[in-house]
């Protein structure tokens, strides 16, 4: 089955991406991402079933390619405040653990500047 972004999925992709960029995901950072997820309507078994299950079939390049592709998709699609409603949220996922990782600011940085948000 194609994975094809949309909203909820390219939204998925980068919670994934900015939450595992540490390395590790922790307790606190999936009850962030459940109750993003549920402020956004968007269905926790999407998440885990479709997206996350998808990216865990992925090697290192096409992780890193969907992730591109999210981010493009976001930018072309999302209304202004749907970008800045989903910076937030990916930012109150980040310091979920009481501080955002190098990594993870990282990523966060580069989504606002495609988001033409910076």
């Amino acid at each position: 089955m194609a994975f094809k972004l949309n909203h909820e999925k390219a939204t998925d992709v980068l919670i994934w991406w900015v939450e595992a960029a540490d390395g590790s995901i922790d307790y606190r950072e999936r009850e962030a991402v459940k109750r993003v997820l549920e402020d956004m309507d968007y269905s926790l078994e999407t998440f885990y079933q479709e997206t996350i299950m998808h990216i865990g079939g992925l090697s290192t390049e096409n992780v890193k390619e969907l992730a591109k592709k999210a981010i493009q998709y976001g930018s072309d699609n999302f209304s202004e405040s749907r970008k800045k409603l989903t910076l937030m949220l990916l930012e109150t996922i980040a310091n979920s653990t009481g501080e955002v990782t190098p990594e993870q600011r990282e990523k966060l940085d580069h989504i606002e500047k495609e988001f033409g948000m910076d």
